[in-house]
């Protein structure tokens, strides 16, 4: 099988063998404001080199992407991360492209259902993941199955509401997880700290760049008290997301994963931290 996974800020593909080994890797960035139609390209042209380097032909194509989207019928249909994409026809572009029968599922309910399987919540009978990344989702196993919604949309938990009046999402709702703990969130915390000359160290580092998590993070590193201050906080708004989530589903395993996840150790703390404090 030739994997796809479309991002906000990275393409990736590869072939995934039947033992589960992945080869043939390839990234490249998203580039969102070139516009669909060369974002499209761009995956076209990745799956035909991944499918290219197998020796035999895959089976087909699995894409994970942003939601919501219709998975019975491969459309995109409006993520708040990537600009201007409503109602995308993605699995149709590609298998016209590439050829091979092509799937499209929610990027979230694809990590759900690889962690459930074959990893860290592997004999969990139900569990949650939350992503931590440009944006902030996620997917549920409740009983065994995978909530999936009759529209295909269930669990979208980065747009629960855990501030009332608290900044808008990408969707254009206030208070959102997202708004306040994903890394776009991040950013625009950034953003606004450079307009009112309050974080000196990330002001240095940002002479030449566009303020991001990762830019935030090392100014925080670095001794910037208030960039420290936004990661706490969103570090904390992921905590009372999952806090709630214990409340709601009463899951066995919560897997957080996303290149922020990843890259922050501490977040995990936090987490635990918030949990303990706010779950019933």
């Amino acid at each position: 099988m030739a994997a796809i996974d479309l991002g906000g800020t990275q393409i990736r593909a590869a072939l995934i063998a039947s033992d589960l080994t992945v080869e043939h890797r390839r990234s490249s960035p998203t580039r969102d404001e070139d516009g669909v139609d060369l974002v499209l390209d761009r995956i076209c042209a990745m799956a035909s080199e991944v499918v290219a380097a197998a020796a035999e032909p895959p089976a087909g194509i699995g894409i994970s992407a942003p939601g919501p989207l219709d998975p019975w019928k491969g459309i995109v249909i409006s993520p708040p991360n990537l600009a201007h994409w409503t109602d995308v026809p993605l699995a149709d572009r590609v298998e016209s492209a590439v050829g091979l029968p092509t799937f499209v599922e929610r990027d979230t309910n694809v990590a759900v259902l690889a962690e459930w399987r074959h990893g860290a919540a592997r004999g969990a009978n139900t569990v949650i993941y939350v992503t931590v990344s440009t944006g902030l989702g996620g997917g549920l196993i409740i009983d065994g199955r995978p909530l999936i919604g009759p529209d295909g949309v269930a669990g979208e938990v980065g747009h629960l509401t855990i501030e009332i009046d608290g900044p808008l999402c990408g969707d254009g709702k206030p208070g959102h997880a997202e708004a306040i703990g994903s890394g776009t969130a991040i950013a625009r915390e950034a953003r606004l700290l450079l307009d009112r000359g309050e974080a000196p160290r990330l002001a240095a580092l940002a002479v030449d760049r566009e303020p991001d998590a990762a830019l935030v993070a090392q100014a925080a590193a670095e001794g910037d008290g208030a960039c420290a201050a936004v990661l706490e906080r969103a570090w904390v708004a992921v905590g009372a997301l999952c806090a709630s989530l214990v409340n709601l589903v009463n899951p066995e395993v919560i897997v957080l994963g996303g290149s922020i996840a990843a890259h922050h150790p501490d977040l995990f703390d936090v987490v635990r931290r918030e949990v303990d404090r706010r779950a019933f």
